[in-house]
């Protein structure tokens, strides 16, 4: 079985939901490193649909440009996995889709891309007052670091929708 969900994630995502739910706020997903396994570790939830407008899946640059309107001189300056790619994920996507909060992810999983070494990602969490980017050093195999990257970002999430 390729995706064994971890239950801890799950209940985390649970709790999300129920926090998004009390503040009556909806969420939206910029997702490249993960290629979607932040949406669908929360669609996983029952009733999720009522605060998740949805995400989108953006491996390539092309991607980005196309559905985010990412700028190719964000990610031509600057690369695909950087802070200013990641802040430009989160504007495009809250902008697109018209949530409150989105959740951006991009990262390198397996070997050295653009100079920056496997495990590191980026992640956006952004409002509609200000976003916050963070990145990590994640160790061990591509899914391994999707689950700690999706369980990092969940946490920051919760922790950005409690000071709301």
């Amino acid at each position: 079985m390729l995706f064994n969900i971890d239950k801890k994630i799950i209940d985390l995502a649970e709790i999300v939901l129920t926090e998004l739910k009390m503040k009556e706020l909806t969420l939206s997903t910029a997702e490249s490193a993960t290629g979607g396994y932040f949406s669908h570790i929360i669609t996983n939830i029952p009733s999720s649909s009522k605060n998740f407008i949805g995400g989108v899946v953006c491996y390539s640059a092309e991607a980005k440009n196309i559905f985010l309107d990412v700028d190719f001189d964000v990610i031509n300056s600057f690369g695909a996995i950087s802070i200013e790619t990641t802040e430009a994920l989160l504007d495009g996507v809250r902008n697109k889709l018209g949530s409150d909060m989105a959740v951006a992810i991009t990262g390198v999983l397996g070997t050295k891309m653009e100079g920056k070494p496997s495990g590191l990602v980026y992640i956006g969490i952004g409002t509609r007052i200000c976003n916050n980017i963070f990145d990590f050093q994640f160790n061990g195999s591509r899914l391994s670091i999707k689950k700690q990257t999706v369980r990092k970002a969940l946490q920051l999430l919760l922790e950005e929708i409690e000071k709301l």
